[in-house]
């Protein structure tokens, strides 16, 4: 069986090889020489890297280990240490910090996976990682006697749907992140290196020294910032590199545990995944994505999956090679597309010979034999294929593309799925089942997954901009002002002019370029594909009139069939007025008919969290799935929830199984979910396709227990112990972040942390404000929680809840919080949750931080005072949950050198030295790699 001492050999295997490999390049204590630019980059942007480790350096590596075994007896030493550190040679420690943070990181991945094939394949039922396999929670669920047929219809109806964001929150480059990815491949072959010869040991000592060495000589600062096409295609990436080769074995897993327990495998039919993106459609408060983005990503992501599709296609010809008797479904799907051939047949010879407009094929270029029947088929779809990628690059070039093409364009997943399946049923009725259910199996389950796009495409937006859109109409057709309308007013205008027939929008218009780019991305949604698009997602709604407002314009922009609308609640006081909403929308006859029984809600946990903390944020988010899935039922609406989750716990992210916990009964009731995957949590979700398989099992498995098992309801005490918790966590939330006395708080915020060198990273193409102006109520989320856990203070994620949990204990509910620990799952999450974010705050180094940063009594009173806080939050925490200590801790002190530095140099109005400012990107980012988070 795996244990943590194999991570910890394995991480000291790489530190030990990147140590090697960079002691190896040391000249006399001097860099080597190099024709290029220094290391920190020239005006281009170009890199060399470091080549050798400064002496300091070194002597910083060993008081490090130092403290590793002494603790914080030697961290005033490391602390002057520092201090005595030059810009370039803090700027060479912080990118050995950071190899080595991203050392443990691989290794621990790597751990984690091979701890979860350890337990599947040793039948391991007492461990609590057994239920998060689909192997130990059927074998646990039928055990618990659950039926094992229920258990088959709960996974053939269920539907998970990840959406890829951009968010600005992944530190590291993709050039790393795909170096990364060898890495662990190599060390899933170090695992065998009893099996190898002395030769192949040594091979792969060296492939892992020569893709360290790579790394560090990779600049890891971005010199310019992403644009939004730029993160689709490293979106895209991700999903061809890993996702798109885990998806077979996913459902092959499926189907060999559904053997285990007496139950066929899913139908060859069956769609659980889905992926989408908002890269190039997330345009809510970024005005780089335009309709033009939004037209060329959607283009981009039809033409990569095409490829994908031909070369499977190829690969099935050459394998599908049966003659003999198919089904007569077959052999009239045949002759239907028999009329794509328009070359002559030579008796004899072979068919579906392609023509001169078909392009330059390698394999079967001159067609099949007649008697193939499977390959003439197939031919068919190769050319479809073929021709989509021509059409979708002569589109993304702006060229003109051929209209015989055009016409042959696959537009939905039935035109690709359809001659596939038929191929499957005609194998199977032949006796050849063996066959169906290998690489053809396969390409079915991949195209019902990724459909016609790589990932169906969100479109988001702000609903005042949509508001603002809709005034510039009424005021030019003399209406009045939408904005000054009532609420029922404007649901009354909405509702009239979308069943009207006459159309609205005048074509001499006078418009701002805002409202002119708005209603340009409704006419390019008419353009494209209904199939291509995901949902259309209005952030800050809070009125029916919002939901309304964005059929309109879909009718204004020519859409024939409108995308779905999913309404984002995102502030505590939004999330409580929700069902509200919900409630007056399903109440307008037109919309209800519209969405004919379903519709998509999107929760945001972001900015509840930063409005009121993590007490208040996840009961208010709680009630609002409670009372909306109400709302749902009075209207006979099935509801899907769409988790807007971040990847720290601060923004709703942290481990499947205890996230969904925290959902209540019913909410997963039908087994569907759909939730963003952001950020640096793309990278560390699909590192690699075994773990991308991974990942996509524990969110299955998580929402098969919620659906078969949910989690008990709250008792009557529990609830309003729980409302009363939320309510006192969140009026000291805000009255210290947003009601301080003088704005003492945003001057602390701004000079305590890092907050204004994030910027500097490049790391989105989304500003970090969604306007220009304003105080810490405009700073996005991200920035937001991504500035404090660099501090290792954690503010958002703790602030309020200590002082609730303490006016408890004072008054003897003690007992009472114990119990709901115990039994109500939610508030066990919850706890588990803030655990595991208070496990990774280390108060000392944020006493370094104070130290190095404010020089004012007024801040070092309120660092003081903040301190105490976290203090209190960790020891009633621990009481509740009975525990004697949090998660193990980590040492990083050089950043706070290095921003005192730069304090200094803006208080003195001069510029720092880019070493300076290169030396802090590396520590943010080191930082980030060794909590395994940033926003």
């Amino acid at each position: 069986m795996s244990s943590p001492a194999d991570m910890l050999r394995d991480f000291e295997m790489l530190r030990a090889h990147l140590m090697a490999v960079l002691r190896a390049h040391e000249q006399s204590g001097e860099r080597i020489s190099s024709p290029r630019s220094a290391w920190t980059g020239d005006a281009a942007g170009e890199s060399e890297g470091p080549t050798i480790l400064p002496k300091k350096v070194l002597g910083l590596m060993d008081m490090i280990e130092e403290y590793s075994l002494k603790g914080q007896a030697v961290f005033q030493k490391i602390a002057d240490y520092v201090a005595q550190m030059t810009p370039s040679e803090l700027q060479v420690a912080g990118r050995v910090l950071m190899d080595t943070s991203l050392q443990a990181d691989l290794a621990e991945s790597h751990h984690r996976l091979r701890a979860f094939k350890a337990v599947v394949s040793h039948d391991d039922d007492q461990s609590d990682l057994a239920s998060l396999t689909w192997k130990g929670l059927l074998k646990k669920m039928v055990a618990e006697g659950v039926k094992p047929e229920k258990i088959r219809e709960a996974l053939s109806t269920q539907k998970i749907e990840l959406v890829l964001t951009a968010h600005p929150t992944e530190a590291q480059r993709r050039s790393a992140l795909k170096k990364h990815e060898d890495m662990l491949s190599y060390l899933q072959k170090y695992d065998g290196k009893d099996s190898l010869t002395p030769g192949q040991l040594q091979g792969l000592d060296d492939d892992i020294k020569a893709v360290q060495w790579s790394c560090w000589r990779t600049n890891t600062v971005r010199r310019t910032r992403p644009t939004p096409e730029g993160e689709a295609r490293n979106g895209m990436l991700v999903i061809e590199d890993t996702v798109w080769k885990a998806v077979p074995e996913y459902y092959r897993r499926i189907d060999r545990c559904l053997r285990r327990i007496g139950q066929p495998q899913l139908p060859y039919g069956s769609s659980i995944l889905k992926l989408s993106s908002w890269m190039g459609g997330d345009r809510d408060g970024n005005p780089n994505v335009t309709w033009h983005t939004t037209k060329q990503v959607v283009t981009l992501l039809r033409w990569r999956i095409v490829e994908l599709y031909y070369r499977e296609v190829d690969e099935l010809l050459y394998e599908l090679s049966m003659t003999g008797e198919t089904s007569e479904e077959l052999q009239r799907e045949i002759e239907a597309v028999s009329s794509m051939w328009s070359a002559p047949t030579v008796p004899g010879g072979k068919v579906c010979r392609p023509d001169q407009r078909s392009g330059v094929h390698w394999n079967f270029h001159t067609g099949v034999a007649a008697d193939e029947p499977y390959r003439r088929l197939l031919m068919a779809v190769r050319r479809r294929c073929w021709r989509t990628k021509k059409t979708m690059e002569a589109m993304y070039m702006g060229s003109h593309a051929d209209s015989d093409f055009e016409k042959e364009v696959l537009t939905s997943v039935d035109e690709l799925a359809r001659p596939l399946e038929i191929i499957y049923r005609s194998l199977v009725e032949s006796g050849d089942e063996a066959v169906a259910n290998g690489r053809l199996l396969d390409l079915i389950r991949r195209v019902r997954t990724f459909g016609i796009s790589m990932a169906c495409l969100d479109v988001r937006q702000e609903s005042d901009r949509h508001s603002e859109a809709l005034e510039a109409i009424t005021e030019f057709l003399g209406l009045g002002k939408y904005s000054s309308w009532s609420e029922q007013e404007k649901c009354d205008w909405l509702v009239k002019e979308i069943e009207s027939k006459r159309p609205l929008l005048p074509d001499d218009l006078e418009a701002s370029d805002i409202v002119k780019e708005v209603l340009a991305t409704y006419k390019t949604i008419s353009e494209l594909p209904i199939e291509a698009l995901g949902a259309y997602c209005i952030s800050m709604s809070r009125a029916t009139s919002d939901v309304l407002a964005v059929c309109l314009l879909q009718k204004i922009g020519g859409v024939k069939k409108f995308m779905r609308v999913s309404p984002l609640f995102e502030t505590r006081d939004d999330l409580i007025n929700a069902p509200k909403v919900i409630d007056a929308a399903f109440s307008v006859p037109w919309y209800k008919k519209h969405i004919q029984g379903s519709q998509e809600v999107m929760l945001g946990y972001s900015d509840s969290v930063k409005d009121a903390g993590k007490f208040a944020s996840t009961w208010e988010l709680h009630v609002a799935m409670e009372k909306i899935l109400e709302v749902g039922k009075k209207h006979g609406v099935n509801v899907t929830f769409f988790h807007g989750r971040g990847g720290s716990i601060g923004r709703g992210g942290g481990p499947p199984h205890l996230t969904l916990l925290a959902q209540p009964q019913g909410s997963l009731e039908r087994g569907h979910l759909r939730l963003t995957i952001q950020g640096e949590t793309i990278g560390r979700h699909f590192a690699s396709a075994e773990v991308a398989e991974r990942t996509l099992e524990r969110y299955s498995t998580a929402v098969l227990r919620h659906t078969l098992t949910p989690p008990p309801l709250p008792s009557p005490e529990f609830r309003a112990a729980m409302q009363e918790l939320a309510d006192i966590s969140a009026e000291e939330y805000q009255k210290t972040v947003f009601k301080s006395e003088n704005d003492i708080f945003v001057r602390f915020f701004h000079t305590y942390t890092p907050t204004s060198e994030l910027g500097q990273m490049n790391i989105g193409s989304r500003p970090a404000k969604r306007r220009a102006y304003g105080g810490i109520d405009t700073l996005r989320a991200i920035p937001w929680i991504f500035a404090w856990t660099q501090t290792r203070l954690l503010l958002p994620v703790w602030l309020g809840n200590g002082l609730a949990l303490q006016k408890y204990i004072d008054a003897g509910k003690l007992p009472l919080l114990q119990k709901m620990y115990q039994e109500w799952p939610m508030f066990q999450s919850m706890l588990d949750l803030i655990d595991i974010e208070l496990g990774k705050a280390q108060p000392d180094l944020a006493k370094h931080y104070e130290t190095k940063t404010l020089k004012e009594d007024d801040l070092k009173k309120l660092a003081q005072h903040l301190r105490d806080g976290l203090q209190q939050a960790i020891t009633n925490v621990l009481k509740v949950k009975g525990a004697e200590k949090l998660l193990t801790k980590d040492p990083v002190v050089k950043q706070a050198e290095v921003l005192q530095r730069l304090r200094d140099a803006q208080a003195k109005d001069e510029e720092p030295p880019k070493e300076l400012r290169d030396a802090m990107i590396i520590s943010i980012q080191a930082i980030a790699a060794g909590m395994q988070n940033t926003g």
